[in-house]
């Protein structure tokens, strides 16, 4: 523990509640953790709980709900929608319990930087005086004094996932039937023939909420992890530019380190300064990758094979699937015929845009 404390204040005959706790982190670490449907779910309620998210999707106008199950078996459904979602520096929503479908209040939470801490402020204002106490009395107290407590505990402690570790995230685009390509890939044909739906989420038919989580996922990866045959396409003839690269067209000049797993280095790169090749193994990557990513997410981006060996190794943290409206009939699985064992998924999130459902998933190991 810090030390420092979690004060709530609640005044007699007001309909607010104020809850106020400096944490020893960045404005960014707790605005992830507020945000990011993976880091919620390890601090957002009373000890003892168990949490299922249905839906996260922080940005304005976007909706949540959770489900807080308690030990004699009871559940309790929470949900609400975002209004205001500015990076590092403030979160405005609506809150409401299904208990009390009648009760609306609205919350806010600021981030302050102190400067080597930060300074946490929610405000939560209720329709009435007699709503707000009822809150109160129902043990509203307990659950947000050992919210900040788990809180303080995600941000201080990056072997249990805070925002300082970087997780690895496989992220790559599927078909209905499987897919990650279409068959005959090759120097020219980098998705394979006729698998340029795959990525139409991404190129001529992106909308401005694709766009986001482009944009979102480009700006969280401190590093990226590719297989031999996928960087043979991205650094062939037809691949990669000064202007196209991770992430399409956003800036290259941020782009992330890639590290190629591969049996030996290739006697020539066209693209030489992007990318390290890791030849001792998948761990060894993960190690390397993480080493330069500086806090944020690792990126599995493919191919299909690599993605999949990561996820047999139990190497990955998180699987984000962009599934294409499109069946291919045959190509590169990401789930082979005949995989050993099951892979457990837990849902953390999904957003839908006419080219692809966007799909989050916990790896639960």
């Amino acid at each position: 523990m810090t030390g420092h404390p979690t004060t709530i204040t609640a005044q007699p005959g007001s309909p607010f509640i104020e809850v106020v706790r400096d944490f020893d982190a960045t404005p960014a670490q707790l605005f992830r953790a507020y945000t990011d449907p993976e880091l919620v779910t390890r601090w957002l309620g009373p000890r003892g709980i168990e949490m299922r998210l249905i839906e996260h999707d922080a940005r304005p106008g976007g909706t949540y709900r959770y489900v807080h199950r308690d030990r004699e078996g009871g559940e309790h459904v929470f949900h609400g929608v975002f209004h205001t979602v500015t990076p590092g520096e403030r979160i405005v929503q609506t809150f409401e319990h299904d208990g009390a479908p009648d009760v609306v209040s609205l919350d806010s939470a600021t981030f302050e930087d102190l400067g080597g801490r930060t300074r946490l402020r929610t405000r939560s204002v209720f329709p009435s005086v007699e709503s707000r106490d009822a809150m109160i009395a129902g043990g509203m107290e307990r659950g947000v004094l050992d919210s900040m407590d788990r809180l303080d505990e995600l941000v201080r402690d990056p072997a249990e996932g805070g925002p300082e570790a970087s997780r690895v995230v496989v992220d790559i685009s599927m078909s209905l039937d499987g897919y990650v390509s279409a068959p005959g890939v090759d120097l020219e044909h980098g998705l394979g023939v006729g698998g340029e739906p795959l990525h139409a989420w991404v190129t001529d038919e992106r909308t401005p909420r694709d766009a986001e989580i482009l944009q979102r996922s480009f700006a969280d990866t401190g590093a990226v992890i590719m297989g031999r045959r996928t960087f043979d396409i991205v650094d062939g003839p037809r691949g990669w530019s000064d202007e196209v690269g991770y992430g399409h067209d956003q800036d290259q000049t941020a782009a992330p380190p890639v590290f190629v797993v591969t049996h030996s280095r290739p006697g020539k790169v066209r693209l030489g300064d992007r990318f390290r090749f890791v030849t001792d193994g998948l761990d060894s990557a993960v190690d390397q990758a993480r080493a330069a990513a500086g806090g944020r997410e690792v990126v599995i981006m493919g191919g299909g094979a690599t993605a999949h060996q990561f996820l047999r190794a139990g190497l990955v943290d998180v699987l984000r699937i962009h599934l294409a409206p499109i069946i291919l009939g045959g190509g590169t699985p990401l789930f082979p015929e005949g995989m050993p064992e099951s892979l457990r998924l837990e849902p953390l999130g999904s957003v839908s845009t006419p080219a692809a459902e966007h799909l989050t998933y916990r790896v639960l190991k």
